[in-house]
Formats: C-alpha cells, structure tokens, sequence
C-alpha cells in the first residue's frame, strides 16, 4: 500500500509539474525568435522530457504488482504497452504460449528482465522498434528483446570482474545488422 501511495505522489505531484514545465518551455520556444535561445530551451526541454519518462518508469514499478503464475504474457504485454505508450516507441510482445504457468520466483525474475531490457533501451539504444518475445526451446523459456538502436561496439564475452569494470554486460555481441539482441 504504501508502494501505491508513493507511486500516487510522483505522478500527481512530480510528473505533472514536470509536464506542465515542458508545455511551457513549448510555448517559450514559439515566442522567442532567437536561435540560441530555442536551442537552449529544447536542450531544457528534452531534459524534462528524459526525467518524466524516467519518473514514469519508477511510479509503474512501485505500482505494479509481481505477475502471478499464468499471467505472466499479459504482465508482459501491458508492461510493453505502457513502455511504448511512454516512450513513443514502437514495441510489442511475441509468445509461445499466452497461459504459460511458470513459479513466482521465475515470472518475478523474467518480469524484471522484461522492464530492465527496455528501460536499457529507453536510455541508451535510440531505438524506434522493440520486440519481445517469449520462446520455447528445448523445453527451456526463454525472453528475448530486439531492438532496432544503434548498439555498440562488443564481441564475445567478459567475466564478471572486467564486465563490472567495462559497464558492458555479459554475453553482449557486437552487432552486425540492426535488430540485434539485447
């Protein structure tokens, strides 16, 4: 409960204010004739833009509840549609089987894979398209995201000290054609 109630907060409180300062700067930025002025002012405004997503991203955590065996493919899918609705980007979920039952702790685990993998995305791909998908191989689950962004230089793997070290994660490849895997 108290979750909620902070997740209540910083949407009623921060978020609106924060978008409230972005229709401003909006607004600003038609008034002013001066270049440097808009420039300044765009530069403020996706700012904004980068923290309300990021506020959203935190209040749909604190709200959300943990999937229960055999809603995990909703889960993921509301989770997809709330990140595309957010971000503008386009993404959708691909599965299996959509009444999977899976036990807490794994729907808890790939839950948060699911929402790590975008929120990555968000931030640091520039993507326009994310896909994700739930398979079955071999009798194993496994969730896959692809995107569409820019990714980065990389290949094979690194060990859990140099990865710490690089800030670039395990099993990474270095793509070759856009979508990759994240």
């Amino acid at each position: 409960m108290e979750r909620a109630r902070i997740a209540r907060e910083l949407h009623d409180g921060v978020i609106q204010s924060l978008i409230a300062l972005e229709m401003h700067m909006d607004a600003a930025k038609l008034e002013k004739s001066g270049q440097a002025e808009g420039e300044l002012l765009s530069l403020i405004q996706f700012s904004v833009r980068k923290e309300i997503q990021s506020l959203r991203e935190v209040t749909a955590q604190l709200r959300s509840t943990e999937p229960r065996p055999g809603e995990l493919v909703p889960f993921l899918v509301d989770v997809t549609d709330r990140f595309s609705r957010d971000t503008g980007i386009s993404a959708r979920v691909i599965s299996d089987s959509e009444d999977l039952v899976l036990p807490p702790s794994v729907c808890r685990e790939i839950a948060g894979i699911v929402r790590e993998a975008l929120a990555n995305v968000r931030k640091h791909s520039g993507a326009r398209n994310v896909l994700v998908q739930f398979n079955c191989t071999a009798g194993l689950w496994n969730p896959v995201i692809d995107d569409d962004g820019c990714g980065f230089d990389f290949s094979g793997k690194l060990a859990p000290p140099r990865t710490r070290r690089s800030a670039q994660g395990p099993g990474h490849h270095q793509r070759t054609s856009p979508p990759a895997q994240r």
